[in-house]
């Protein structure tokens, strides 16, 4: 997600492509984990849990970072996600509140 979404997609797109990723349940996983870590959380890939090979899961993380969801952090032999909780907030006011119910 851009820091202003207006420049490519209009924000109905870029509702529609972050619903079509949250709808698989790996993905909503995460997210929801993320959102119920303290603001700012870095977690690395594999501290989710998830019993898929490591292709599927970066595959899964590469989705939720294209469509704006999260964000890739390199720290140097490792990378980690972090939900961009601000930026979501302020393009979807709302959204974090009600994944965080699920």
């Amino acid at each position: 997600m851009p820091n202003n979404i207006a420049n490519t997609s209009t924000k109905q797109e870029v509702m529609l492509r972050i619903l079509k990723a949250l709808a698989h349940p790996m993905r909503l996983k995460i997210i929801v984990d993320l959102i119920n870590d303290e603001d700012g959380a870095e977690r690395h890939c594999t501290s989710f849990g998830l019993t898929v090979a490591k292709a599927t899961r970066s595959h899964h993380f590469k989705l939720l970072k294209d469509v704006g969801l999260i964000s890739h952090i390199d720290r140097g032999n490792h990378s980690l996600a972090k939900l961009r909780r601000k930026e979501l907030e302020e393009e979807f006011p709302g959204l974090i509140g009600l994944l965080s119910n699920l």
